[in-house]
């Protein structure tokens, strides 16, 4: 079973502009984030209690809890680009005691979506829980897309040091 999580178009750009800036200019996302995993997590469960009905409250948590634990597992091994390896490992070297949701920012938070169901093709959900999890995860999308201005931007990013450089190879 393959399950598609859909990108939106609006945010594509943002994957291309977060690939060329790393894989390309050889710039690295300033961490800790601004604005972290878990802050975007918690904003959006708070915009969606604010606006949804009392059924609703339990299903956000747990969907932003799993897309916290999926983000926290799938850092190291799958969202990272080569070049930015050395810093995760200083990251994981200086910050045993945190979570990579409390220090990663929302550029990272967006390549989990295009790994995501890869992922939970491998869940034990059936369909019916499953096209509901999916419509879970494209509102967070649209929640992103919404927020995307004060998410995402080139000046989150800083030309690595040359002794990063050498430690990159």
């Amino acid at each position: 079973v393959e399950v598609k999580v859909k990108i939106p178009e609006e945010l594509k750009p943002w994957l291309v502009d977060d690939w060329d800036l790393i894989t390309r200019q050889k710039q690295l996302f300033h961490l800790p984030a601004k604005k972290k995993v878990d802050d975007v997590l918690e904003d959006y469960a708070s915009y969606k209690r604010t606006r949804g009905n009392s059924d609703n409250k339990y299903a956000v948590n747990e969907v932003v809890a799993g897309i916290r634990e999926y983000f926290n597992v799938m850092l190291g091994t799958q969202l990272l680009y080569k070049f930015e390896r050395p810093q995760y490992a200083e990251i994981l070297a200086n910050h045993p005691d945190k979570s990579m949701s409390q220090i990663y920012g929302a550029p990272h938070l967006l390549r989990l979506f295009v790994r995501i169901g890869a992922m939970l093709a491998y869940t034990p959900l059936d369909e019916k829980s499953l096209a509901l999890l999916l419509s879970y995860l494209q509102d967070f999308l649209k929640y992103l897309v919404k927020n995307s201005s004060s998410l995402f931007s080139a000046s989150d990013y800083e030309v690595a040091p040359p002794e990063y450089h050498r430690k990159a190879v």
